[in-house]
């Protein structure tokens, strides 16, 4: 084979790849639906075999992302308060619940592995912390991994062909990949009708609740046209869910935000891993 063979031959894989990540995505007719007190079950499995603590490291504040196109107004992200969490899990349960994120198969519940888009790590919940120089976007050959300007990494399923680079290149795992059809397999449930079901093949991970952000802002747009959208009183899932207050979402540009408000008296931290990748989703403890 010639090289002009060779190039002609890649381009047909690439093409068959992006064409299969442009697939329809699954649908729950005719199949099976977990009850509500399965993905209970779950979360208590999970948490009896939760992970270690991360090696956390102090940092600053986040501030304006350094990226072209970057948002000069907001910039989204969590802290979660290690002094008031208890390890309850019911964030895990509410991810799964928001975000439809199925059961996982026996072997992978065996096996310790769960597609949670939070684990306990150290009794402590960790998720994609959104980094704003993501080694995984970097990685990604079909563009499904991304950043928007203000400041959440988000995935593209239907782009997605799972090649699985970018779970390689995230240093902490927060990427998880669909290796069963849950819906064939009568693990996966529709709790919410703005979330898609994802089929087998593709990457998941936390995605800062993007829907609860869209509808915010395009509710703003209808009541409030001409008002600067910054995210005001906006909830994720698990902070909503958190009985102790501990997850904390809101916007990093916005002195008049909780999170700022919160963050500004306290420690920062983050995994050691990820301190020089510029995380949106930090870790706080102690009084300045």
């Amino acid at each position: 084979m010639d090289r002009r063979e060779f190039i002609k031959a890649c381009s047909v894989v690439a093409l068959m790849q992006v064409l299969w990540g442009c697939r329809r995505l699954p649908d729950l007719s005719g199949a099976k639906v977990p009850e509500i007190a399965e993905f209970e079950k779950e979360v208590r499995l999970a948490l009896s075999r939760a992970k270690g603590a991360f090696d956390l490291v102090q940092v600053p504040m986040p501030g304006a992302l350094d990226v072209p196109g970057a948002s000069s107004l907001n910039r989204f992200g969590m802290a979660i308060d290690l002094d008031a969490c208890d390890g309850c899990g019911k964030c895990i349960l509410a991810c799964m619940q928001e975000n439809n994120i199925p059961l996982s198969s026996k072997g992978e519940r065996d096996a310790g592995r769960f597609m949670h888009w939070i684990e306990m790590h150290g009794g402590a919940p960790a998720m994609c912390f959104h980094c704003g120089n993501a080694p995984c976007e970097k990685v990604c050959p079909t563009g499904a991994a991304s950043h928007t300007p203000d400041g959440l990494s988000t995935m593209m399923y239907k782009r997605c062909t799972g090649s699985r680079f970018c779970g390689a290149n995230c240093p902490v795992g927060a990427r998880k990949f669909n290796y069963v059809d849950s819906v064939k397999e009568g693990l996966a449930r529709k709790f919410n009708p703005e979330v898609p079901l994802r089929s087998k093949g593709v990457m998941e991970k936390c995605s800062l609740c993007l829907q609860r952000l869209q509808d915010h802002k395009h509710a703003q747009m209808a009541t409030r046209p001409g008002v600067e959208w910054r995210g005001s009183g906006l909830k994720t899932a698990c902070s909503e869910a958190c009985p102790k207050n501990a997850i904390i979402f809101g916007n990093w540009l916005d002195q008049d935000s909780l999170l700022v408000q919160e963050a500004k008296h306290r420690n920062l931290y983050v995994p050691r891993e990820i301190a020089n990748l510029d995380p949106s989703v930090v870790y706080m403890r102690g009084r300045r």
